[in-house]
């Protein structure tokens, strides 16, 4: 099993309309009844994506199967409402992140056999520790190569692998286009902010970073990122004052400040701080001990 296969263990796009499927059903639909839903035999001359998509996803938990073992259901409500496409695509990306994130499917994260999610969880820890604004997909072999001495702990040697990395990664909301885009966790880091800080709540900028590490744990601090970061030859990476933050978690904080959802400051009675990264390296200019998250008005 390996969620970075994308031929045998589906897509997004599939995955989109399985859980859409289920999510708007009046009743609860049996297996078959969800793949020819999705699939229909007179239209989709092979249906095996979408079987593989609902079983990979069901095998992680998803999708639940009633006492019978036939018909579907979502292991939990969708976060938001589903009312046109937007917010379908929405509900599915924040509950298959949340899945594909879950301690229960990255209990080794370094499972060669059985790793559930744990080859697209520790290919994005390592992804989202590069520079991102020098991280060229097409580089990213010769880069692990670099980094990484043990062969067995590899990620990016086959295409394979890179290809479902670069797909998955932007569906979940860490790379900007489908494909190849740029590394940005803006889209995952805003979707996980209403559990971390609320609108009209503020606190220190670090505890922010803790949280969202908490809910990102491939992001700066996040389990998952350090068990990566730990692997890693010593100078793979440079090093990072206290309190600074990656080049990836930095993007989304930039991108989060200049559309005024999240408000950064300095506050002299808070000891510590952070400090974001730039292209040309720390930016001394935007060191932040402060955050607030604004209420929006309509």
């Amino acid at each position: 099993m390996s969620l970075l296969n994308l031929t045998n263990d589906g897509l997004p796009n599939v995955l989109i309309a399985l859980y859409s499927t289920v999510a708007v059903a009046r009743s609860s639909l049996t297996t078959d009844e969800v793949i020819d839903a999705v699939a229909p035999a007179g239209v989709v001359s092979d249906a095996r994506m979408a079987r593989s998509t609902l079983n990979r996803w069901i095998e992680l938990g998803l999708f639940q199967l009633d006492d019978t073992g036939e018909r579907v259901r979502l292991a939990l409500a969708p976060e938001t409402d589903m009312k046109n496409d937007v917010d379908i695509v929405r509900a599915v990306r924040i509950a298959a992140r949340q899945c594909a994130l879950s301690e229960a499917n990255n209990p080794d994260l370094w499972a060669r056999e059985s790793a559930r999610a744990a080859d697209l969880t520790r290919s994005l820890a390592w992804l989202l520790a590069q520079d991102v604004y020098r991280m060229r997909f097409s580089d990213a072999q010769a880069l692990e190569l670099k980094q990484v001495a043990n062969d067995d702990l590899r990620l990016m040697q086959n295409d394979t692998r890179k290809n479902g990395l670069q797909f998955w990664g932007n569906f979940l909301g860490f790379i900007r286009q489908p494909g190849g885009g740029d590394v940005d966790p803006t889209l995952a880091v805003r979707e996980a902010l209403p559990a971390c800080i609320a609108p009209g709540e503020e606190m220190p900028a670090a505890e922010l970073v803790e949280r969202l590490a908490q809910c990102l744990p491939v992001l700066d601090g996040g389990v998952y990122r350090v068990s990566v970061e730990a692997q890693l030859e010593r100078d793979a990476l440079p090093p990072l004052q206290p309190g600074q933050l990656s080049t990836s978690l930095s993007r989304a904080m930039f991108s989060l400040m200049i559309d005024q959802t999240l408000q950064f400051e300095n506050k002299a009675d808070v000891g510590r701080s952070i400090v974001f990264t730039g292209r040309d390296g720390l930016r001394a200019d935007h060191r932040y001990s402060w955050v607030r998250r604004p209420r929006r008005v309509a």
